[in-house]
Formats: C-alpha cells, sequence, structure tokens
C-alpha cells in the first residue's frame, strides 16, 4: 500500500438527495450515499476528479429549503415531498392536495386538516363509505347493533329490535329478557323442569331416562339383544350395544361420520388440533410434527427449539457468530467489513484501495421499503462514524413514502390516536398506536391470530392436545380431559390413565377424563358413555339447544348442529312450507303425474279426487284459491288480476274498472264499483282517481284538490321525492331542478365553484394578484395562499405569522426563525424538534445536535457551546474532580454549613454530625433525654437533671445528687451537687436549690439579716403595726413602742399628768398650773395647743399661745386658724362670706373635691360621704343589695319562693313564670300558666299543661299541640310516639297498642295465619271443603285446586274444561279430552301435537308417537297399536319372516288378508 493513504483522513458523511423521476401521477427518489474528502497535499477537490472546492449551501439551515435541499456544484436547489409543489420563491412548499380543488373530490364535505391533507365528511345521517369520498345513508343497526340486544332491522332509518326464541322484549324496547318456560308451564316436561337462558331441559328422575321428544321419562329397562351381533352394528371399528341401538367408536385418529357408523380420518393438521408448533403432515389415524429451516423437532414431537448455528464452526463466519431465532448473522471486527457472501470479512484499506480505482464498479440498485438496516448493535457503527477508516459506495432506489401531519394516520391519513381501542395508547410519534398484550392492527381492533399471543402478537403459542391459547397472556385453555399449563397432561381420544393406556368405555372413540375414565361428550351425543344422540328436538353440546325446526313437518333435526330434516311433502329450512303445487315428495323434487286440473296431495303424491266447480281438496270442501276456478279449481281467471267467481268464473271488478274482462277504466269524471260515482273537481290538473275518487295531483302539487304547491325541500309527483339542492339551494317544485347560490353549481349545487371563479353559477373571474390564489366562491375575495395575505395575496405573512391568511402565529422557540409559508422552524445550535422546542439529548449539542459531549461523572454539556454542566459536587472541565472540603453543590459554589465538627457531602451539602448534635447544620444539641451518635441514646437522669450530650452523664438540678439524681441535699447544703453551703442568720432555713433563706417572724433580707422594716412585723413581715401617733411595732411580736408622750396598747393615750417623755417614766418640773408637753416635758404649750399634756388644739373661737386669744370670723361658717387665727371658710362652704353651701356633686375645703356616690346616692359637703337610697350600701352605694334583702342599708329581709328574686328597694317578690302570691310560693292554678300565671292553657282531652312554656303533655292516645288529635293508624301511646308493629293489616288500640287481628289471622302482633283448615275471626270457624282444598282464611271460602269446581271444590271440572275454578276451555282437535288440571291435550294413540290434530309421522306409532315402528320389507304401521301389516308375503310380528312363492305364498297371502280383515 503506498504510505500516502496513511496521511489520508477520511470522513464519511452521509446525507439524502431525492431526484425526481417520471410516474403516473406520482414522484420517485433516489437514495444517494454521496462521498466527500478532507483534502490533504495533491489530493483537491472530489475524488471523481472535480476540482476546486464545493461549499455545500444545504448543511446551513438546510439552505433556507422548507423540506429537502439538493447541492449542487457551485449552487444547490430546493425539493418538495409528494403531494407539494414549489412556491414561487422557489424555497417554500404548497400543499397539492386541497378542498379547494372540485371540493377535494368529497361528495358532501371537505375539511382541510392540515396544509398537507384533508378529509371528506358527511352530513348528519350519512357514513363516508370505502373510497373515503362517497357517503351513504348510515344503516342504525351497524352501530353497536343499533342498541338492540338481540336483532336489529332497519326501518324507516329508525332501529326496531327483536329478540331470539325463548326471549321477549322488555319494556326499553331494546332489552330481551328470558322467557321461564317451566314457571309458564310451557316446558310441559313429565318430571321436573330446569330453566336455562334463552329455553329449558327436562330432568328425569332416577331410574328414568328421557325421551327422544326431550320430555318424556321412560323407566330404564334391561337390554335383551346385542344389537353388535349382526354385521358389527354396521359400525366402521369397534361397536357398543346400547338401549338405543348400536353405537359405533372409532380407533385413535380417525371420527365418526354424521352417519355416526362410518370412520373418518381425523384431519389434525387442517383442523388445528395438532400440538404441532410450526408444520403438520397428516397421515390415516393420526399426524407427523415437523420444523423449519433453522429450528429441530422437541424431544415432545410437537414443539420446535432453535438450533444455534454459531457453534457449529462459528456458523462459517470469519470473525463472530451471532445467533438469532431461527437464523444467525456475521460480524466484522474493527477495522473491517462484511463481505458479499456475508461470511467472510474484508479489511477496510482494501475497500478503500477498490474505491480509489480508476474504474467505479456499477452496482444493481438496491430497491428499499424501510430505510434500515441489519439488527447490528449500533455502537458496531460508531467508530467509522469517528474515525472514518474508510468510504462505502452505494446506491438505491427509495419508494415512495406519505408521511401523515398533525397526529394523523393510516393508509389515508385518516385515523388520530383517538381511535387507538381496547386499551391501546398512542406511540411517543403520534403516529400510531402502541397495541396492549394479545391486541394487533393499526388502531389494536383485531385479537391475536390464532396460535399467538403477547405484546404485538410475537409469541407462539406451546398449547398441545387441541388446546388453544389467550391472547393476552398465552394461558392454555385445554380441551375436556386435559390438562396442565401447555394442556400436556392428558391423553389422545380413546385412551385414559397415568400411562395414557386404558381404554375409555365411551361411545364414538370419544374422550374420557384423564383420572377418572369418565366420558366428556361430543356435541349431539350425551349420557353416560355418550352412547345417546341428541333426544329428538335438541342438539349441540350437552344437548342443550333446541331446534327451531316446525315438529309436526319434521322428520328430525341433526344432532350436531341442529338443521331440519323435512318430512316428504315439506320444504324450507325448518320444514314450514309445503310442495309447491305440482311437487310432492321428500325434498318436493317428484313431480306430480295427474290429469289436467287435477291437484297431487303435497306429501304422498295422490291424485286429489274430481271436485265439482268452485271446490277442490281431499273432501271437495275448499273453495277455490283466488284466481282460480271451475272443475277442480283447474281453470285460472282471466280478469287482470281482479278475482272471479270460483264457478263461472266471471270477472267480479274492482272499483275503477269495468268490462268483461275488466280491462278498461271508468270514463273521465267517473269512479269507484261500476264507475257509478262522479269525481270532485281537481286544481291544478290534477286528474280523479278511478278507484277511490280522489284527485291524483301532478307533480308539485298536493292536497285535497291538489291546491297546493309541494312545500320546501319536497317535489314532483304527491311531493314524495326529497330535493337534492345542497349548500341552500332552491329546487322548483315540479322538475326538483336546483337553484343554486352563488358559489356553488351543478344539478345539485354540490359543486363549488372552480379555482379562480365566483358568483352566481360561477361565471365571474377572481382578481388575484398570484395566477395561483383563489378567491372566495360567494363574494370573490382573494383567498391567498399560505404565507401571503390579502387585499390581492401579493404581500408576504407580518414577522411572526404564516400559513393561510397569516392567521397562524409562529411557534418557534429558542430564537428560531419561522417559515411564512408553512412555519417551519429553523433551530440555532443546541436546539432540536419541530419547534425548536427541545434541547439537544442528553450527550449531544452543537448545531443539529450532532457533536457528543465528553463530560464525566453525569455531567451535561451545554447544548450549543458544548461546555460541561457539572453536578453538585464535582468541578473541572470533564467533571471529574470532587469538591474541596468545605465546599458542596454546583461548581462547588456553596460553603458547607456545617458545625462542630460535622462534614458535609459534596454533592447536597448535608451534615453528618458527630456525637452529641443533630439537626441540618449539627448545632442543634441533643433534645432532653438523649445523648450519643445521633442522639439515639436515653438519659437516665431523674428529678428534672440533664445529661451530657455525648456521654450521658447526669447534671444534676440544683438541691439534687447521686449519679442519677436521685438524692435531695442534706440539710445545711444546697445548689449544684450540693456543694454550697447555707448562709441563712437569725434561724433562717435556706432552699435546697438555690439557697434561698425562708426568714422566721420579724426578720427580712436574703440572708434574714434585717428586722422588718418599721410599721411591719410578723412571718414575711406582711402584717401591719396597729399603734396610734405612728409609733412603731416590735418587728417579732407586733406590740407597739410608744413615741414619748404616749402610752396604751395602741399608744392612744397621752402620759398622765405629771408625767412626760419615753413611757412616760419621766416627772414635769412645771410650776403649778402650767401645762407640761406630755413628750418633751416643756412647760407650757405652744400657740394653737392646750390640756393638761399640751394634747388639744384650742376650742373653737380662740387662738394662740395658750389659747388665749379670740377669733374675729363673724360669719356663721367660718373657722379661725388655731395658731394665727386667720379666718377660713368650713369644709362644705364656700364664697367671700363663706355663705354659699357646695353645689352638687362637690364637698371639701373650697368645694374642690368631686363626689364619688353613684345609684343616686347624696354626698355630705363636708366630709365628702355617701348616704344610699333604699337597695344599695357600699362607700360608694356602688353595691346592690344580695338577694333576699331590701330597703335603707339592704336592713330589711324578704321570704320569697324559691327562684324568686325581691325587689332591692321595695323587697317585692318578682315571680317567674308559673309561680304567683306574694311570696311567690304559689304555682299556677290548673289552665293557666306565664308570668304571674296570665295567660290560658289549650290543652284538650285532659292534657297536661306546662306552668311555664304553656306546652301540653298529651295522654294516651292523643297528640298534636293542643292534644286534639287521635293517634293515627299505625301510632299508639303517649304523644303517639310508638310505631304499631301489628302484621297482616291489624290494626292497634291507640292507647295500649294492643292489636286486633282481622278475620284469619292470630298472635301478639297478627303474625299466624290460620292453620289449614280453619278461618275467621281469631280462626274458630271450621272449613268445609272437599278434595283437600284450602279454605280462605278470612272468608272461610273453598280455594278449588285446579281440575275443581263448586262452592265446596266437590265436582271435578267439566269435560272441555281445565284450569283453576275451570275457567280455561282445552284447545284440542275434536273431542279429544284434556287433563283436567294444566289442560295439556291426552292425545289418543296415533295422534300427536298440542293440539292432538297430528297423525303420527313415518315409522311412529302409539301414544304421543312415540314409539318406532318396526315393521320391515315395506310393512305398514299401524299407527294406533304398531301393528304391522306385511306385504309381498312377509309374515311376522315385524315382517321379518320367510318369503314363500308359488301357491304357498298366495295362500299365506290370503290368509294374511283374512287375519287382517279380522282385525
Amino acid at each position: 500500500m503506498p504510505s500516502d493513504w496513511l496521511r489520508i483522513v477520511l470522513i464519511l458523511t452521509f446525507w439524502t438527495q431525492l431526484v425526481p423521476c417520471s410516474g403516473a401521477g406520482n414522484t420517485r427518489y433516489r437514495y444517494y450515499h454521496r462521498n466527500c474528502y478532507t483534502c490533504f497535499g495533491r489530493y483537491q477537490g472530489y475524488n471523481t476528479g472535480h476540482l476546486g472546492a464545493d461549499t455545500d449551501e444545504c448543511q446551513v439551515h438546510n439552505g433556507g429549503c422548507q423540506h429537502r435541499c439538493v447541492n449542487t456544484r457551485g449552487s444547490y436547489y430546493c425539493e418538495c415531498n409528494p403531494g407539494f409543489r414549489l412556491h414561487v420563491d422557489g424555497r417554500t412548499c404548497i400543499a397539492v392536495l386541497s378542498c379547494a380543488v372540485n371540493n377535494g373530490g368529497c361528495e358532501h364535505e371537505c375539511s382541510q386538516l392540515s396544509p398537507v391533507h384533508f378529509q371528506c365528511r358527511c352530513r348528519h345521517g350519512y357514513q363516508l363509505t370505502a373510497d373515503g369520498k362517497r357517503c351513504r345513508m348510515r344503516n342504525p343497526c351497524a352501530e353497536r347493533n343499533g342498541g338492540c340486544m338481540h336483532l336489529c332491522r332497519s326501518d324507516a332509518g329508525q332501529a326496531v329490535c327483536s329478540c331470539h326464541q325463548g326471549f321477549t322484549l322488555a319494556q326499553d324496547q331494546k332489552s330481551c329478557e328470558d322467557v321461564d318456560e317451566c314457571e309458564t308451564r310451557l316446558a310441559a316436561c313429565a318430571h321436573s323442569c330446569r330453566n336455562t337462558l334463552g329455553s329449558f331441559s327436562c330432568i328425569c328422575s332416577p331410574g328414568y331416562e328421557l325421551g327422544s321428544d326431550g320430555r318424556k321419562c321412560y323407566r330404564i329397562e334391561m337390554e335383551i339383544v346385542n344389537s353388535c351381533n349382526s354385521d358389527n352394528g354396521g359400525c366402521s371399528h369397534h361397536c357398543q350395544h346400547g338401549t338405543l341401538g348400536p353405537i359405533c367408536r372409532c380407533n385413535q385418529g380417525y371420527q365418526l361420520a354424521e352417519d355416526l357408523k362410518t370412520c373418518l380420518d381425523l384431519e389434525e393438521c387442517e383442523e388445528g388440533t395438532s400440538c404441532c408448533e410450526q408444520d403438520c403432515t397428516n397421515y390415516p389415524g393420526g399426524y407427523e410434527c415437523y420444523c423449519r429451516a433453522g429450528y429441530r423437532l422437541n424431544t415432545d414431537g410437537c414443539g420446535c427449539d432453535d438450533v444455534d448455528e454459531c457453534l457449529s464452526d462459528n456458523g462459517g463466519c470469519e470473525h463472530t457468530c451471532q445467533n438469532t431465532a431461527g437464523s444467525y448473522h456475521c460480524f466484522c471486527e474493527f477495522g473491517n467489513r462484511l463481505a458479499e457472501d456475508r461470511h467472510s470479512c474484508i479489511p477496510l484499506e482494501r475497500a478503500v484501495e477498490e474505491l480509489s480505482g480508476p474504474v467505479v464498479a456499477e452496482r444493481p440498485l438496491l430497491h428499499l421499503t424501510l430505510l434500515q438496516d441489519y439488527p447490528q448493535p449500533l455502537e458496531r457503527f460508531h467508530d467509522y462514524e469517528d474515525d472514518g477508516f474508510g468510504e462505502l459506495r452505494a446506491d438505491g432506489t427509495l419508494s415512495e413514502k406519505f408521511v401523515c401531519l398533525n397526529g394523523t394516520f393510516g393508509h389515508d391519513c385518516s385515523l388520530t390516536c383517538d381511535d387507538c381501542s381496547n386499551g391501546g395508547l398512542c406511540n411517543v410519534d403520534r403516529d400510531g398506536c402502541d397495541c396492549p398484550d394479545g391486541w394487533t392492527a393499526i388502531i389494536c381492533n383485531q385479537t391475536c391470530p390464532e396460535g399467538t399471543f403477547g405484546k404485538n402478537c410475537s409469541f407462539a403459542c406451546k398449547c398441545r392436545n387441541g388446546g388453544t391459547c389467550d391472547p393476552i397472556s398465552g394461558k392454555c385453555r385445554c380441551p375436556p380431559g386435559v390438562s396442565g399449563d401447555l394442556c400436556q397432561d392428558g391423553c389422545p381420544k380413546g385412551l385414559y390413565g397415568k400411562h395414557c393406556n386404558k381404554k375409555c368405555n365411551c361411545a364414538n372413540n370419544g374422550r374420557c377424563h384423564r383420572t377418572y375414565g369418565a366420558c366428556l361428550c361430543d356435541p349431539g351425543l350425551y349420557g353416560r358413555f355418550c352412547h345417546l344422540p341428541c333426544p329428538k328436538w335438541s342438539y349441540g353440546p350437552g344437548c342443550s339447544s333446541e331446534c327451531h325446526c316446525v315438529q309436526q313437518n319434521t322428520l328430525e333435526c341433526h344432532r350436531h348442529h341442529g338443521s331440519c330434516v323435512c318430512k316428504p311433502g315439506y320444504q324450507g329450512k325448518t320444514c314450514s312450507l309445503e310442495c309447491d303445487r305440482g311437487y310432492y315428495g321428500p325434498g318436493c323434487t317428484s313431480k306430480c303425474q295427474c290429469p289436467a286440473g287435477v291437484s297431487c296431495h303435497h306429501m304422498t303424491g295422490q291424485c286429489q279426487r274430481q271436485c265439482p266447480a268452485g271446490f277442490y281438496g281431499d273432501h271437495c270442501d275448499q273453495e277455490c284459491p283466488v284466481g282460480q276456478f271451475g272443475v277442480g279449481c283447474s281453470q285460472s281467471c282471466e280478469c287482470n288480476g281482479a278475482p272471479c267467481d270460483s264457478v263461472t268464473g266471471k270477472c267480479q271488478c274492482p272499483a275503477g274498472q269495468t268490462g268483461e274482462h275488466c280491462e278498461k277504466e271508468c270514463e273521465e269524471g267517473h269512479w269507484g264499483l261500476g264507475c257509478a260515482e262522479l269525481c270532485p273537481s281537481c286544481d291544478n290538473g290534477g286528474l280523479c282517481d278511478r278507484q277511490n275518487g280522489t284527485c291524483v295531483c301532478p307533480p308539485g302539487y298536493m292536497g285535497n284538490l291538489c291546491q297546493s304547491v309541494c312545500p320546501s325541500g319536497l317535489f314532483g309527483l304527491s311531493c314524495q321525492l326529497r330535493c337534492t339542492c345542497e349548500n341552500r339551494g332552491h329546487c322548483h317544485h315540479v322538475t326538483g331542478l336546483c337553484s343554486c347560490k352563488d358559489g356553488w353549481m351543478g344539478p345539485n349545487c354540490a359543486k363549488a365553484c372552480e379555482a379562480g371563479h365566483w358568483g352566481p353559477n360561477c361565471a365571474n373571474q377572481c382578481d388575484c394578484g398570484s395566477s395561483v390564489a383563489s378567491c372566495d366562491p360567494t363574494t370573490g375575495q382573494c383567498h391567498c395562499e399560505a404565507g401571503y395575505t390579502e387585499p390581492r395575496c401579493d404581500q408576504k405573512c407580518p414577522e411572526g405569522f404564516f400559513g393561510q391568511g397569516c392567521r397562524h402565529r409562529c411557534q418557534c422557540e429558542n430564537k428560531a426563525a419561522c417559515e411564512h409559508v408553512s412555519g417551519a422552524c429553523t433551530c440555532l445550535s443546541g436546539w432540536i424538534g419541530t419547534y425548536c422546542e427541545k434541547p439537544c439529548p442528553e450527550g449531544f449539542h452543537g448545531f443539529e445536535c450532532q457533536q457528543k459531549c465528553q463530560c464525566l461523572n453525569g455531567g451535561r454539556c451545554h447544548p450549543v457551546t458544548g461546555d460541561c454542566q457539572c453536578p453538585s459536587g464535582r468541578v473541572g472541565p470533564l467533571c471529574n474532580t470532587t469538591c474541596e472540603a468545605g465546599t458542596y453543590g454546583p461548581g462547588c459554589s456553596q460553603t458547607c454549613n456545617c458545625h462542630n465538627n460535622a462534614t458535609c457531602d459534596p454533592a447536597d451539602g448535608k451534615c453528618e454530625c458527630g456525637a452529641g448534635w443533630t439537626g441540618s447544620s449539627c448545632e442543634q444539641e441533643c433534645p432532653a433525654g438523649f445523648y450519643g451518635a445521633g442522639c439515639h441514646q436515653h438519659c437516665l437522669c431523674q428529678n428534672g437533671g440533664s445529661c451530657d450530650r455525648i456521654s450521658g452523664h447526669c447534671t444534676c438540678l440544683r438541691g439534687w445528687t447521686g449519679v442519677a439524681c436521685e438524692k435531695e441535699c442534706a440539710l445545711g447544703h444546697f445548689g449544684v451537687d450540693c456543694q454550697h453551703k447555707c448562709e441563712c442568720e437569725n434561724g433562717g432555713v435556706c432552699d435546697r436549690q438555690n439557697g434561698r433563706c425562708s426568714c422566721p417572724a420579724g426578720w427580712m433580707g436574703s440572708r434574714c439579716e434585717m428586722a422588718c422594716t418599721q410599721g411591719l412585723y410578723g412571718p414575711g413581715c406582711k402584717q401591719q403595726c396597729r399603734c396610734d401617733h405612728n409609733a412603731p411595732c416590735h418587728h417579732i411580736t407586733g406590740t407597739c413602742v410608744c413615741p414619748a408622750g404616749w402610752r396604751g396598747l395602741h399608744c392612744e393615750k397621752i402620759c398622765l399628768p405629771g408625767s412626760y417623755g419615753k413611757r412616760c417614766a419621766q416627772r414635769c418640773h412645771c410650776p403649778r398650773g402650767t401645762s407640761c408637753n406630755h413628750a418633751t416635758g416643756e412647760c407650757g404649750c405652744p400657740p394653737g395647743f392646750t390640756g393638761n399634756g399640751c394634747e388639744r388644739m384650742c376650742q373653737s373661737g380662740t387662738f394662740g399661745l395658750n389659747c388665749n386669744h379670740m377669733c374675729q370670723c363673724s360669719e356663721v361658717n367660718q373657722l379661725c386658724h388655731p395658731v394665727t387665727g386667720v379666718c377660713y371658710c368650713a369644709p362644705g362652704y364656700h364664697g367671700s362670706k363663706c355663705d354659699t353651701e357646695c353645689a352638687v356633686g362637690r364637698y371639701g375645703p373650697n368645694c374642690e373635691q368631686e363626689c364619688q356616690c353613684l345609684n343616686k346616692g347624696v354626698c355630705k359637703t363636708t366630709t365628702g360621704t355617701c348616704t344610699c337610697p333604699p337597695g344599695f350600701i357600699g362607700p360608694n352605694c356602688n353595691i346592690t343589695c344580695p338577694s333576699g334583702r331590701y330597703g335603707q342599708d339592704c336592713a330589711r329581709v324578704a321570704l320569697c319562693g324559691e327562684g324568686a328574686r325581691s325587689d332591692p328597694v321595695t323587697g317585692r317578690c318578682v315571680c317567674k313564670a308559673g309561680q304567683r302570691g306574694e311570696d311567690c310560693g304559689k304555682g299556677c292554678p290548673k289552665g293557666w300558666f306565664g308570668e304571674d300565671c296570665a295567660q290560658r292553657c289549650d290543652c284538650s282531652n285532659g292534657g297536661l299543661c306546662d306552668a311555664v312554656t304553656g306546652t301540653c303533655t298529651c295522654g294516651l292516645g292523643w297528640t298534636g299541640n293542643s292534644c286534639d288529635r287521635e293517634c293515627p293508624r299505625g301510632r299508639y301511646g303517649a304523644d303517639c310516639k310508638e310505631i304499631c308493629e301489628c302484621k297482616n293489616h291489624g290494626t292497634c288500640d291507640r292507647v295500649t297498642g294492643e292489636c286486633h287481628c282481622p278475620p284469619g289471622y292470630y298472635g301478639h302482633l297478627c303474625e299466624h295465619a290460620c292453620p289449614v283448615g280453619f278461618y275467621g275471626h281469631r280462626c274458630q270457624l271450621l272449613c268445609d271443603c272437599r278434595a283437600n282444598a284450602p279454605c280462605d282464611s278470612a272468608t272461610g271460602r273453598c280455594l278449588c285446586p285446579p281440575g275443581y269446581q263448586g262452592l265446596r271444590c266437590d265436582r271435578e271440572c267439566d269435560p272441555g274444561k281445565f284450569g283453576p275454578n275451570c275457567d280455561h276451555k282445552c284447545d284440542c282437535d275434536g273431542d279429544t279430552p284434556c287433563d283436567p288440571v294444566s289442560g295439556r291435550c291426552l292425545c289418543a294413540p296415533g295422534k300427536m301435537g298440542s293440539r292432538c290434530d297430528i297423525d303420527c309421522g313415518v315409522n311412529r306409532f302409539g301414544p304421543d308417537c312415540s314409539e318406532r315402528c318396526e315393521c320391515h320389507n315395506g310393512g305398514q304401521c299401524n299407527p294406533r297399536n304398531g301393528r304391522c301389516t306385511c306385504l309381498n308375503s312377509w309374515v311376522g310380528p315385524s315382517c321379518q319372516e320367510g318369503h314363500f312363492t308359488g301357491i304357498m305364498s298366495s295362500q299365506n297371502t290370503s290368509r294374511s288378508k283374512r287375519k287382517d280383515s279380522s282385525v
């Protein structure tokens, strides 16, 4: 290899170029892998020989193209997707599909869903046809069966419901209710009846077996003749004798044919009953499974296991082999690619060399339907993209692909996510449904195909032995007799037991129970051994379905599927029709061989006898049918459809016709029978109807005389045609021709104006700037193309708007550019999505998110620049560095807020606390009572002691000590750990906790070191001294310590004359007659005082030294100062002469004080004291007299009754409601209530009146506000509150509640009916009835059972009557009697049917024709007794003995005839 190649770096780049090719209405596109190189050295331009570097304009914003950008040498151009065309700007694409063109081809309405898609819609009452354009009237039964439960038919556009046999229509006219044939006695079962949904089944008592009619029961008899002895009973394989004949069974791998004798090979492969997982081959008596290529048969002979081809010689792969289900794939190692043989690997250098050669090998175009490669892991291709070690060239063709927009999908884009059904959900791209397990199809409306299940129905069922699997879970549903998860625990048909080696004793090789061998019957069989065919008129699994055949016309119905086998002479699905005239016999295929005009019997073909003209039938008792006449009704009337006389054939013309053959209509102006009536005068060209005389109006008119024009919307004959004019077009009442509104044209006005035209009949041409712009078909206003605006569609949409009419606001986000036509967004770097709304996916960035991120540890890169945005706790260009200690969070920018030496998490900053700390930042100490790491350990400290949050060591409260603070401090100690000594003095006691001293009486201070302050004494120094003249008292005892000059217990006395000083212990030394001051001992009193001890002030009118001076105050209310003699007003007066008394409300010297008296108390002007009025006391007259007191100073006592109050002023008693009297001691008299008992009670019938409220308390049996109403029926007792419990219409006493029973009942609650045989009041009378009939417990009337009548039920029903009271009439043929109880007809032998009017069918005889005839060799069976009439010389009870010839034959024949005639 040249060394220059080592310097070449190849960048493998892929893009799509779409080249249009001609096609029939479609556009095809080619898909190219284009190769370009980064050029180095002498390698210039493209490797194809072009010179110069080309700039790919399509790489930047898609070249501005809305859809696709195609790069060319030196230029580029834009292309549109299928369904679009390029706009005049050469960049935007416009939808070709539009409702504006021929209404989109829609028959009714066209809806433009998006610029690229429209949808046809139908008017109300119509639905879209399969072509998606035309509409048909909606069938009301097509949707949910019209709401009907069973059958639905359409009648004039409305759904009419009906029910299957055995059901009746409910009141809602939609639901079907089951008819209980057992309850209504329609079943007529011999023994027991069990109702089923839509039918019933009869059940026989033990020892009996159900008859072929499904109703009668027959005793099981012992078998006498083994029916298998002769010719193996006619069976192909195995025969077993049964009560009704031979029962045939088949070998394994065969099944019994419909004749119940022949054995046919079982096609297990075709019927799907095989266990084969993949392919199956059938052979007589069995089948064999085999597998497709890539699989091998499992040891169970059913399943297919994948063959791992890679285990053998590596699958032939040169490098790597990967096994897949049913196949395998080869892969190459790095630097190699897979060769054409898909096994070998070629180095990429050789591939490059081949590409660089002068000749480029042309390869055939690869036609692709999906742009996908083999399902190889994606990472195998990443290396090629990153390193570019080679160049691959491939050409391909991409088939046309239509893309649905705006959340629609489907082949015609008509489906949305709302159409997803059965739990299906819209997928991520909203272009389809993700179906739940068990469902498939585009909208999840189909269950998985048989043999598959699960998600997308991608799993194959593994069920065996004919089992089917659940389409959701794959769980196997096994057939009868088979079990196991995969139905593997089961035996083949005909075998049972642990090893499937026991033979079932079941007829027809039927399945039996795996363990017990009990037979599991196939449809059409029942009985212990499945040997009994279904009773005659039942069929299907378990014989549970009832045949719908008309029984009297039917031989039998098929026991397997219920199809009817008609008797000779009958035809139709249910054998309800007789043979057509001229045909008879089985299948009505035989032609009658009777003379002309003679009919034959539809069953036997026997020609009917010749009847007189006008009659036919076996007894000539039936008149000719309409249209026939003459002898034997053999001639046809010739009356133009009118009837004729059945004898003569004369025509009997209907009204409006005349003539010998009724060939003429009435003359004009006449109508009716014989054209005898005159016609009315019809308007508007109406004609008279010759039959009924009404006016037959011409098209466009209606009314009795054709006087009215057709109403709007109708036209034509009788105005019965509905106008087809659409879009509010008006139609002519006669012709129905449409006159269209502006903007519409066509015969039905259904066609909108073609593009470019508008107005009446679309005659005007649009005047719009763009050649392709259209205008409003009604007004001519221009409809601009998407991206352009009015008035002439020559202006682009303003910025921020786009689309049709520029009505749509651009939805581009993140500063993306919005294209004005489609609104397509051109994203900036870092953004993708339809609206550039999505940032680059995780791990990618840049333009169109094409570059890979390099961030580690969960770091995200910026979608535009690729810069790493590290998660919390990481930093660095590639997020590969953990935050430093003390920091955390994004960019490690946050500082840890952890205290007390706690560490913090670098990602979220969460603190990890040490012992003794808690909280988000470890700054909270452990809560009280906890300590240690995580504060999880409980403290043991007592008496309020706290423990160390780290070690748990107790710190005791003051006054406590010990390890757990369990001990009090000793006397004389206090504080923490009792370490402090008390410092209390004077006998004080200290507190153990705080050392505070509790002082004895008379002492105070923190250490009890201080005596009480002056004026206080005793404990706590809280008592006040009671000493006069400000004398102190002893701080402990309170004893007064009198000051000098005073004596007495309270120092209230002065010293005795001649003594003074402390304790009056000193003697006065004053001259006789001179006063001695009792305090100081000084001789002579100071001015203003006098007395022996100078203890008194000067008397009024004197003042000065020794009170020797006389006052000079002349006014009455003036006082003089005892020392100075100055005059001033006495308290309570003021004014210059002190002659004015204080105003009301004021008092004291100069009337300066304001009175404080309340409640009209009078204030004394001198002192301010209050004189209170009666009823009040207190210094301020603020206290009302307490209850029971009144008058002045509340001195008087008021004696009032309980609850009454007294007037505080007068003392009068104020009574409460219900009291009276002076002392309120009396209650109200009877019949009165309220305050002062002034109101009259209104209680009737002895009701008691409440003295306070007047409410009536009623006596027993009364109610109402005034006790004026008796208890209603069903109530009794006080106020009628009790509820009567009497039953059976018994009435109760309104006072006591005692029940009064009606006749026929007894007991405390009348709960017992009279015993059988008794009736009347208290059941004291005896019934007088016969036939064990009960009597009415009330009246004694006999209640006759069905079949009896008479007052005493002593007479049976008269013949022809039955039922209760013999009221019903028997409905039986002729004189046939009926059961007097049920009315069931008691048929004579040889008769059958509900009315006994049907002869026994062929080969049937006896009562109800229940027995099968045993006459052989053509012998005729007597329908009454089954006796055989032998033919052709056969004899014997069953015509099976001897066949003689000659004379013996004739003798025997004559003998047998005589014998028969003698019967």
